[in-house]
């Protein structure tokens, strides 16, 4: 299977995911099977901001759902 049919494959996958032990199995997945990079300071403090943000104002944000179909678009999957 291409990596790019696997990207198409997955991305559909995830848009129609109604079953919480599914999005469980692949966040374990990611989680335990995908090697973990070592982020730099700057990256750390990145994502510190961001969570800030998102707890301050909750609402903000883009949806999941959109955010997969604009990768899908963009990459015409």
């Amino acid at each position: 299977m291409s990596v790019q049919t696997e990207k198409s494959f997955l991305i559909d996958l995830l848009q129609n995911i109604n079953d919480a032990s599914i999005i469980q199995k692949v966040k374990n997945f990611v989680l335990h099977e995908i090697e973990p990079n070592i982020l730099t300071e700057n990256q750390k403090k990145e994502l510190d901001i961001r969570i800030l943000e998102r707890q301050e104002n909750p609402a903000s944000g883009v949806n999941a759902m959109d955010f997969l179909d604009s990768i899908k678009s963009k990459y015409e999957l």
